[in-house]
């Protein structure tokens, strides 16, 4: 096993950490794979079939040995469970951009209609190219309208998994008139972009 640069000094850290604290750390890990992955090990770059084992054991098997194997620094100012996690979401990600993938589930963006969460799913029939390529530009135009603003980036990916209000202001942390307020900067935040880009 090659150690990582950050091994002596991840040890240290290891010293006072417990075996409830691993199981505590490792339960919260997997939750929030569940959730990051949600609807997402079919097609696509999370799927078993593309990183050779199931994906939630891939990406939790991966958070921990990056970390105890020091090739990721675990910084002082985050607690086991959130280091781990902060592992998966940088996987995730660059597994995303290694394989671009067409999503699972076809929807379209709507602009107009805040409440059902900026989409609608196509359940009778699939999209044609035309609605497809239409989709795929508007999902590239909101990631990078939204990129850099972590509350946005948060609420984007939720609202692209299918998350509803309640959920969304619970992972946020924020009160519903919070969550509004943020719905309304995600969209002016859009239509911005779509106007400084034309």
């Amino acid at each position: 096993m090659e150690l990582g640069q950050y091994y002596n000094s991840n040890q240290k850290r290891f010293a006072s950490v417990f075996d409830a604290d691993w199981k505590v750390a490792l339960g919260k890990c997997r939750e929030h794979i569940i959730w990051k992955l949600k609807q997402k090990t079919l097609f696509g770059a999370h799927t078993g079939a593309n990183l050779g084992t199931d994906p939630i054991d891939y990406y939790l098997e991966l958070a921990y040995s990056k970390l105890v194997e020091g090739e990721w620094e675990w910084k002082n100012e985050y607690s086991l469970s959130e280091q781990m996690i902060r592992i998966v979401n940088s996987h995730t990600s660059k597994e995303v951009k290694r394989i671009k993938t067409k999503k699972a589930e076809s929807f379209k963006i709507i602009y107009e209609d805040i409440e059902s969460q900026f989409y609608e799913i196509e359940e009778d029939e699939a999209m044609d190219i035309e609605e497809m390529k239409v989709y795929e530009k508007n999902v590239q135009v909101i990631d990078e309208a939204v990129k850099g603003d972590i509350n946005l980036e948060i609420l984007w990916d939720a609202l692209k998994e299918g998350k509803k209000r309640v959920e969304i202001a619970g992972l946020l942390d924020m009160q519903p008139k919070q969550f509004d307020k943020l719905k309304e900067k995600l969209i002016k935040k859009v239509k911005d972009f779509k106007s400084g880009s034309s």
